[in-house]
């Protein structure tokens, strides 16, 4: 792996070192069996996690609120919510035994066609399902051209240095997000650059409709593939079972290429990117990573709070809130077995 651009956010402090040692301990505690015994391991830290990371908690059931409204009832909520803390760390967990993780692949020839293009390839995904060994997948199907994955690096160095160390086998370039030169370059060069593209972006974010709700959407991926004509990949890695997944690559977006994309082209291109995630989003509502607060942010600069009323946020929806797909019944399903 090429890691020369990932560097060490801060010196580590007591508090560093007291993280890095409950991380290895749950490293070694999942580590001791296989992909299959992992999620009742999961199921018994998961309460534990839900006290500890209470924000985020508190940030899922709203965010659900905000999408379904009523549809969901408080107890459904808040069992949903157990799932998706429990997919969350699963997905992290099994990028720590990627050897040996199946894929079922859609869409491969959509890869194959971006790459013949010769202008590098820009791939957005997002926090749904497997999409930590998805990543090391789309890498080795796009092989042997080579793969440069952006990341949000952890605050934690000590935590950092051991997440690197994880990712070492994946076989791609590491750069950090914070990092646009070093993202320039890899397009530059016609590399595979992955992104995921379904963070609240504070700064020099775009506003674009996310499940229906304007939110503030990275501008990157639209404005690279603007400027350098780079065909955008949106792919997704969803969980069948444990070890196991369906590696989804959707037809490529091949936006005109244009020097000095404007505004209103790069929010365009980005409404379509958030667009294709839609249903299927929809469709795997357990398996999404509804921890993140994805619409915090607003346009005229304010910040949505875990108490702010939901009646507010629902304000900001333009459209109806969007019904509970019917093939989303199977999560209802899980809850109230849940519930037994």
């Amino acid at each position: 792996m090429s890691n020369k651009t990932a560097q060490q956010p801060t010196k580590p402090s007591r508090k560093h070192k007291l993280e890095w040692l409950a991380l290895k301990g749950v490293i070694h505690y999942i580590r001791r069996g296989s992909l299959a015994s992992t999620p009742k391991k999961i199921g018994r830290l998961t309460p534990l996690l839900q006290k500890i990371l209470r924000s985020e908690r508190l940030w899922a059931d709203r965010n659900l609120q905000l999408i379904y409204g009523h549809a969901l009832s408080e107890t459904e909520r808040e069992v949903l919510v157990r799932l998706i803390f429990e997919n969350v760390l699963l997905s992290h967990l099994e990028g720590m035994q990627i050897d040996g993780f199946q894929f079922e692949d859609h869409g491969v020839n959509h890869l194959k066609e971006a790459i013949q293009l010769g202008r590098g390839v820009i791939a957005c995904s997002i926090h749904l399902g497997s999409w930590e060994p998805g990543l090391k997948h789309f890498a080795q199907l796009a092989a042997p051209s080579p793969t440069a994955i952006v990341y949000r690096h952890a605050n934690n160095p000590l935590s950092e240095a051991e997440f690197i160390k994880i990712r070492a086998s994946y076989g791609v370039e590491w750069i950090r997000r914070d990092q646009p030169r070093q993202i320039i370059k890899a397009i530059q060069e016609k590399k595979l650059l992955g992104l995921m593209t379904d963070m609240n972006t504070r700064v020099d974010g775009v506003t674009a409709p996310f499940l229906g709700v304007p939110a503030q959407s990275p501008a990157g991926p639209a404005r690279l593939a603007l400027r350098f004509g780079a065909p955008i990949l949106p792919l997704v890695s969803i969980r069948q079972a444990p070890g196991q997944a369906k590696f989804i690559i959707f037809p490529a977006l091949e936006p005109q290429k244009k020097a000095k994309p404007s505004l209103e082209d790069v929010v365009a291109l980005t409404t379509k990117i958030n667009d294709t995630f839609t249903e299927t989003i929809h469709q795997h509502a357990e398996q999404y990573n509804w921890l993140h607060a994805r619409w915090r942010t607003r346009e005229e600069g304010t910040l949505w709070k875990t108490d702010t009323p939901i009646e507010l946020m629902q304000c900001a929806r333009p459209d109806p809130l969007a019904p509970y797909p019917e093939i989303a019944q199977r999560v209802l399903e899980q809850i109230e077995q849940r519930l037994k």
